[in-house]
């Protein structure tokens, strides 16, 4: 009888083998990202970017303590626009300095007023998205800096429909303006 094992250990250990180390498929586990609708969602997103400001600069604050930090430890912002702007962003840019004025934050504009704050929003498409959901999808990444150097840096993404993509779409430089001259000469 234990000779009759041999052969299928030795099958088993052929088979063991033949295996690759190559690493399998798999998909990434269920995850939820919100879609933009609306401008009111647009608000929603600077929130996001406001409270994580607020939790990153001052700290979690709530209802009750918060006119408190406000009075012990001001912040000063400087919110930078994109180079090239687009209608989402445009309107985001004033929705998120009302919200970290609203959070206590000192607002100012030029630059010794405080530690900077960049943002930049991405649209983005992938083929697939198109032909099952015909969604895009907003990348936002915000970021402080004290002179050259990172404080923190915020990223998030959020699904928008593919006929709203344009709003997302960053602007280019204005078209520069140019002279037609006639030229009299012999």
């Amino acid at each position: 009888m234990k000779i009759l094992y041999a052969p299928l250990a030795i099958l088993c250990l052929g088979l063991g083998a033949c295996t690759s180390s190559i690493p399998a498929k798999t998909n990434y586990p269920l995850t939820y990202q919100r879609e933009m609708l609306a401008v009111h969602h647009w608000d929603v997103m600077a929130v996001d970017v406001a409270n994580w400001l607020q939790n990153l600069l001052i700290g979690p604050v709530d209802e009750q303590s918060q006119v408190q930090a406000r009075e012990v430890r001001p912040v000063a912002l400087i919110v930078r626009q994109p180079r090239y702007g687009s209608e989402a962003g445009d309107v985001f840019h004033d929705l998120l300095v009302t919200q970290l004025v609203n959070r206590g934050f000192i607002m100012g504009e030029g630059p010794s007023h405080g530690l900077s704050v960049s943002y930049d929003i991405q649209a983005v498409t992938q083929p697939w998205m198109l032909a099952k959901h015909n969604d895009s999808e907003v990348v936002i990444n915000a970021s402080v800096m004290s002179g050259d150097r990172y404080v923190g840096r915020f990223s998030d993404i959020y699904y928008i429909p593919h006929i709203n993509k344009s709003l997302y779409v960053a602007r280019g430089p204005a078209p520069v303006t140019t002279r037609m001259m006639e030229i009299v000469g012999p």
